[in-house]
């Protein structure tokens, strides 16, 4: 009964020292009603009050709250979480750089496109790239922000589909347009033409 007692003060506890966080970020007259709502929710899903500290923070706005709280509910590390709880992402770039970690990519891997500098969908090249097998040097060459999306996608593809670096690096140039140059360079690669006549065809 004694030990009952204590678990019942420490829940009772727990739940007071919730109550007044939430009150004093109610009285902070910082958060709007929408970050509010990401912070209650924190707690009604389980969250710890360290966890739910991590993003209940006036410079995050409501969006990039719910992709921190969501890490949090996924089983995402501390250390994972606060990598990407940073103001300087934005709400999508969060969720890339968080659906890097549920999929098993290294911190050094997710670091090649945990960067403001790539929007979210040059962060889903780069992602799917280490996903799909690639190596660092591999995806190093086209985790560039000069590449478009889908220059990068058109690069990653010629990997995956068993072209050299020295083929890949052909049309791997930010100049060229993806549907026009870099696609049809890939394809005559990938069927078997010598770089030499691609060379030629292309005026490379």
């Amino acid at each position: 009964m004694k030990r009952l007692n204590r678990i019942a003060r420490r829940i009772t506890a727990f739940d007071e020292a919730i109550e007044q966080f939430i009150q004093k970020c109610e009285d902070s007259g910082k958060f709007n009603e929408k970050q509010m709502d990401e912070i209650r929710e924190g707690f009604e899903q389980g969250l710890t009050l360290e966890q739910v500290k991590v993003y209940a923070k006036p410079e995050f706005d409501w969006l990039q709250m719910w992709k921190i709280r969501f890490g949090f509910k996924q089983g995402l590390t501390m250390e994972q979480v606060k990598f990407y709880a940073d103001p300087k992402f934005g709400g999508w770039q969060m969720e890339e750089i968080r659906k890097g970690f549920e999929n098993g990519l290294t911190m050094e891997e997710v670091k090649v496109y945990a960067k403001p500098e790539f929007d979210w969908e040059q962060m889903v090249q780069i992602r799917t790239g280490f996903e799909e097998g690639l190596t660092i040097d591999q995806v190093k060459l086209y985790a560039k922000p000069e590449f478009w999306d889908v220059q990068m996608q058109q690069i990653r593809y010629g990997f995956e589909n068993g072209l050299t670096m020295e083929q890949v690096k052909l049309y791997a140039k930010p100049e060229f347009s993806y549907s026009f140059k870099m696609k049809p360079i890939r394809e005559d690669l990938e069927s078997g033409m010598p770089i030499e006549e691609v060379k030629e065809k292309y005026d490379l």
